[in-house]
């Protein structure tokens, strides 16, 4: 007598899936003979079980319905997985034990209804997978499974990694849910993959839950006929809803390899051919990728962490935007002590490492008055270091910061400002990749592509006197075009603008308003002219000034040290300097200069908020 088993080109890879073959010949006999294959001792039912079930209980079932006449298993199909013949015999059951209504579904009041008649016989487990319902939708329907490629943005494996990344695949259920039960995983022709190199590997979905595992081991990994090493993952369920993807990731966790070791080499690992079986509605099982290059990644595995340090440099989010700094301390009243330069964040990662020693430049253009002599390094409030410039450089030496694994410190730079005049100097201070010296935890240094980033500080613009001037707040209100002929839109920045006479007296006002105060405005966030008529105005500050003695109507002085608020309004239409009505977009007014003099006729323009955001009002929506 001859039996003969239809299975899937590579459908049988596990020992779970060989004893799902075994119940299947187990079954074949059964018909033969007009038996019920291990029927011997009374099974008690504790599930409840319905389309796309797979297991003991299911099995149990099946034998129980066949014993009382209601199923009749075919002969080619394994006992263990409930499809639409055991739902159907199920409902005739339910029928012919007035169990309402008889859908199919076996639930509490069947179960007790069958453990009240004895329940059924102990049956073989079935083929690997969750037991009960496998949460499928689609009862009946048959569908198809696409598996293609995902993405993994790393392509580098460290030693002692846990949970490192090294596949993804994308599963498309079409015309049914689709239960994913398997996945089979090519790790190439050397058995050192798992022995040397990964110790555990985990299937994980999309929600970031793992769903499978397993040790990688001599007895966990097979190699098949074409000297490949698979190892297969199996025991659990995932549904991919009807017309949905999802992606799945394969990670392992790495053995720790010294460095130097030949292990430290490229491979590629792969979904095998049919790797990925899934269940449809009609409790059939679909199979994909057809070829082995579809979903693959070719992986590096590098050296011991401690050899894989790295350090990443990166610019502060408190770094000083760009600004005037005056310098009015000191015998010669032309300095400022610690003026903050640049702020910069240092990463490590992989390993602990401790930064030993920094290099910044520091570079003055404009006036040859006003240099950075000393210079002074924090980590925090906590001065760790300090350095005098010499030809724009300041290093840092055995600072000796550590740095844990994965977590950033956070850098300050400050420097002593002297011989600074009336011209202005502006100040840049930048730190590369390569002025960080640094070690990993076995006292080895940290070097090439390890070291990566930069840092660089905005322009600081000092002076030995003058205003130093802050925005308090900025608002844009618009105005929609009365009714009449002609009439257009207006729009209507305010800023109040902060004055601190720093070094000496401060004048304002000699001049013209559109003079004194500099508007640009911004459509869509570039600069553009493209106004027919603007006014500025300015109320002279009700304190905190002088004007008494001075030249012209809207003059005003701050005297030295002292501080005054001055509230700036910019009107404009919504019209074209050609008369044509602006297009409908986004607008926004920024300010761009503002002139003050030490002598009383606005000589002097501080500029360096031009293009500045953070001078900028929110943008309306006009005409």
């Amino acid at each position: 007598m001859a039996l003969s088993i239809a299975s899937p080109a590579g459908a049988v890879t596990t020992v779970a899936e060989l004893q799902a073959q075994i119940n299947l010949l187990m079954a074949q006999l059964s018909t033969l003979q007009g038996g019920n294959a291990n029927a011997n001792t009374s099974y008690t039912f504790t599930q409840d079980l319905t389309l796309g079930g797979k297991g003991a209980d299911v099995t149990s079932l099946q034998q129980f319905l066949v014993g009382g006449s209601y199923l009749n298993m075919p002969v080619g199909v394994a006992y263990g997985y409930f499809g639409n013949l055991t739902k159907a015999a199920v409902a005739k059951w339910q029928a012919a034990n007035g169990i309402s209504p008889a859908v199919g579904y076996w639930g509490p009041l069947s179960r007790a209804k069958a453990n009240s008649m004895g329940g059924g016989s102990t049956g073989s487990t079935g083929s690997t997978g969750s037991t009960g319902s496998t949460g499928i939708t689609t009862p009946g329907a048959e569908g198809t499974l696409t598996v293609t490629a995902g993405t993994v943005s790393n392509s580098t494996i460290y030693s002692g990694d846990a949970m490192a990344p090294i596949l993804s695949f994308k599963a498309k259920a079409l015309a049914s849910d689709i239960a994913i039960q398997r996945v089979k995983i090519d790790l190439g022709t050397s058995s050192n993959i798992y022995s040397k190199v990964y110790s555990k590997i985990y299937l994980v979905d999309e929600a970031g839950k793992t769903i499978a595992s397993s040790d990688l081991n001599s007895s966990t990994v097979v190699k098949d006929s074409d000297d490949i090493y698979y190892i297969t993952l199996a025991n659990f369920s995932s549904v991919v809803p009807m017309g949905t993807t999802k992606t799945y990731t394969v990670k392992v966790d790495v053995r720790s390899i010294s460095s130097g070791s030949a292990d430290l080499t490229s491979h590629t690992v792969r979904l095998a051919v049919n790797g990925v079986r899934g269940i449809d509605g009609a409790g059939i099982d679909q199979y994909s990728p057809a070829a082995a290059t579809t979903v693959s990644k070719a992986v590096t595995t590098a050296a011991t962490l401690a050899d894989s340090a790295s350090v990443t440099l990166s610019t502060g989010a408190n770094t000083p935007l760009t600004q005037e700094v005056v310098a009015a301390t000191g015998a010669a009243n032309d300095q400022a002590d610690k003026v903050t330069l640049l702020t910069f964040d240092i990463k490590a990662a992989k390993d602990n490492v401790t930064l030993t020693d920094l290099v910044a430049t520091i570079t003055p253009t404009g006036s040859t008055g006003a240099t950075a002599s000393s210079t002074y390094l924090y980590v925090g409030d906590t001065l760790v270091g300090t350095a005098s410039v010499a030809l724009a450089t300041a290093t840092f030496s055995d600072i000796n910061v550590a740095i844990a694994k994965d977590t950033t410190k956070t850098f300050t730079l400050k420097a002593d400002i002297q011989s600074a005049n009336s011209t202005q100097t502006t100040f840049a201070a930048t730190v590369a990749a390569a002025g960080m010296t640094a070690e990993n935890s076995a006292g080895d240094s940290i070097t090439g592509g390890n070291r990566t980033g930069s840092a660089t500080g905005n322009n600081i613009l000092v002076r030995n006197d003058g205003p130093i001037f802050t925005l308090v707040s900025k608002t844009i209100a618009y105005t929609p075009a009365a009714t009449l002929t002609g009439a257009t839109s207006t729009a209507k920045a305010t800023f109040v603008i902060r004055a601190n006479a720093v070094g000496s007296d401060i004048f304002f006002g000699t001049q013209a308003a559109s003079t004194t105060f500099g508007f640009g405005t911004y459509k869509a966030s570039v600069l553009t002219t493209l106004l027919d008529a603007s006014t500025t105005s300015y109320a002279i500050p009700s304190s905190g000034v002088v004007t008494s003695g001075l030249t012209g109507a809207n003059a005003f002085k701050i005297s030295e040290n002292g501080t005054a608020d001055i509230s700036v309004d910019f009107l404009f239409e919504g019209r074209t300097a050609a008369g044509v009505l602006l297009a409908t977009d986004s607008y926004a007014v920024g300010v761009e200069s503002i002139k003050w003099s030490l002598t009383g006729n606005n000589s002097i323009s501080s500029t360096f908020m031009s293009g500045k955001t953070d001078w900028r009002t929110s943008t309306i929506t006009m005409p």
